[in-house]
């Protein structure tokens, strides 16, 4: 055992509910360490769009946005799963109470800034949705402000340094030549400023706003065990340069340490199914709940993570899953192995799709999945194609029969639902799964010049094309269950004194259903500065 440390709060993980809970324990007369498993801070924060889901940000009054909270919960309310308000109502309230204060908390304490966005809430329609106005993203952030410590951020998944209102509000997505040249000289000043953006400029403003302020912060230390006396949780064991260091925790252990995306075992049991193309950094193996789990917490929503569609990239010289677009544009849809369509390609929470269950062999429904392209894509957007690079990523086919052939698809169920989908675009209205009818689609992602229908386009003409599209996780979201002070709690819903969790560590209350862009970050933030407030004043 290496020699003794003590601090008044201990937080593990440097993402944005580590770094959010450190600034506000700090800021309350805490003396605060964050201690990191990898050797680069950020998380998946760092590699992350950026978006921040923060109903009632201080930026609405400006962008002539009317927002109350009892919109917000009203419209929590009205797009969460059946019957989750019988326990994550606290949640809720805390999360829609305290995320404006955050905003403007983090502002005050750190070099961040944030711009507004014009992402629409994915269930506008909704009780309590709106068209836009809830959504925020760091401004961009120059690296060199770290000094010594900008060789030690975690880089972005990738590297445009373009903002995520310049590209989603722009449709950047369906015509990135002519935004790269109106962007040119932005892009280049940033490049020759070495400023970075999106979720790495989060990651730059919140580790700046630590370091100003003295909290100590320990790489390469991954967190080992929580310990506890008559009870409560009074420190951690920290490995540290090959040595096992006993840091005592006089106010409480902050939990932020991500997911178990990472862990096999764990993901075996939760998720059973293929998993490929993980989204997040490989440092995510569930440490925080098996921790929890070793001093009587209730782990819950195990069950529950952020899937999306990815394309294959290779990050830290290993394959790795980004967030794809490409199905959100004309031309193109997502079927199974019966050829059949069974989801809006468009809508946000495509995951959930992907997640479901067959109740008979207990294995994904629509998986394999495939996405279908034809020649207008190809020529439309060549950028959006998938790459012939990476091996059984990319199929052609001169006829949808042959197509199917290739990839074991029912070729008879392929040209139907290609035909049917066809005639749908060309009237404009999705009749099967109403693929750009919401504000959502219309309005985010999708080709604006596209008519009648910006989301849906023919597929008749060949050459076809078809790209897996695989089940990627950019993080799960169970783990210890907390009450709405983010005090983590034992299997008899009783507090466990001096245990706090935030962000993907925690059982997350809005689970795999995000109810806006950033519904992960924007709780990770909220929940951090939670758990900072509430352990530092104990």
């Amino acid at each position: 055992m290496g020699q003794n440390a003590q601090y008044d709060v201990v937080v593990v993980g440097t993402g944005a509910a580590g770094l959010s809970a450190a600034l506000k324990a700090r800021s309350l007369g805490a003396s605060v360490l964050v201690a990191e498993k990898g050797a680069v801070a950020g998380g998946t924060t760092a590699m992350s769009g950026g978006c921040i889901w923060a109903p009632q940000h201080h930026y609405q009054a400006q962008m002539g946005v009317t927002d109350s909270r009892e919109a917000v919960l009203d419209y929590i309310r009205a797009v969460s799963p059946d019957g989750w308000h019988n326990t994550e109502e606290p949640l809720w309230t805390a999360f829609v109470d305290t995320v404006p204060e955050m905003l403007k908390f983090l502002e005050t304490e750190t070099p961040l800034r944030f711009n507004p966005n014009r992402d629409p809430d994915p269930y506008a329609e909704a009780p309590g949705g709106l068209p836009f106005g809830r959504n925020v993203s760091a401004a961009p952030i120059r690296i060199g402000i770290l000094g010594e410590w900008r060789d030690k951020v975690r880089p972005a998944s990738f590297d445009i340094r373009l903002n995520y209102e310049e590209m989603v509000d722009t449709f950047f997505y369906a015509n990135p030549k002519r935004w790269a040249l109106r962007y040119a000289p932005r892009m280049a000043w940033r490049h020759l400023m070495n400023m970075r953006t999106k979720g790495n400029a989060l990651a730059i403003g919140l580790l700046k706003g630590c370091l100003d302020k003295g909290i100590d912060i320990w790489l390469e230390a991954p967190a080992q065990r929580l310990i506890q006396e008559d009870g409560a949780v009074v420190g951690l064991e920290v490995e540290r340069a090959g040595e096992t260091v006993s840091v005592g925790a006089a106010k409480g252990v902050i939990l932020a340490s991500g997911g178990f995306e990472w862990n096999p075992e764990m993901m075996a049991e939760h998720f059973p199914g293929p998993v490929e193309w993980t989204s997040s950094p490989r440092t995510n193996t569930g440490d925080g709940q098996r921790m929890a789990a070793a001093v009587g917490a209730r782990l819950d929503k195990m069950d529950q993570a952020l899937v999306m569609g990815a394309t294959p990239i290779t990050y830290e010289g290993q394959p790795h899953g980004l967030p794809a677009a490409d199905y959100f544009l004309p031309h193109s849809m997502i079927v199974n192995r019966h050829g059949k369509r069974f989801v809006n390609e468009k809508q946000m929470n495509v995951g959930l799709a992907f997640a479901e269950m067959d109740p008979e062999t207990g294995t994904p429904a629509h998986l394999p999945a495939w996405r279908i392209y034809d020649h207008q894509f190809a020529t439309k957007y060549p950028h959006a194609m998938p790459k012939k690079t990476v091996p059984g990523n990319r199929f052609e086919a001169e006829t949808l029969e042959d197509l199917a052939r290739q990839i074991d698809v029912d070729p008879e169920g392929l040209v139907e639902t290609a035909r049917n989908f066809s005639d749908f675009a060309r009237t404009g209205v999705d009749e099967d799964f109403g693929r750009g009818a919401s504000t959502w689609d219309r309005n985010r992602g999708g080709d604006p010049n596209h008519k009648p229908n910006p989301t849906l386009g023919t597929i008749e003409q060949a050459p076809f094309y078809a790209m897996p599209f695989k089940a990627s996780f950019l993080g799960t979201k169970g783990g210890a269950r907390t009450n709405e002070r983010a005090e983590v709690l034992n299997e008899d819903d009783r507090v466990i004194p001096g245990l706090y969790a935030a962000g993907n560590v925690m059982a997350n209350s809005f689970g795999s259903k995000g109810v806006g862009a950033g519904t992960t970050l924007g709780p990770c933030l909220t929940w951090g500065y939670i758990a900072g407030l509430n352990a530092a004043s104990r």
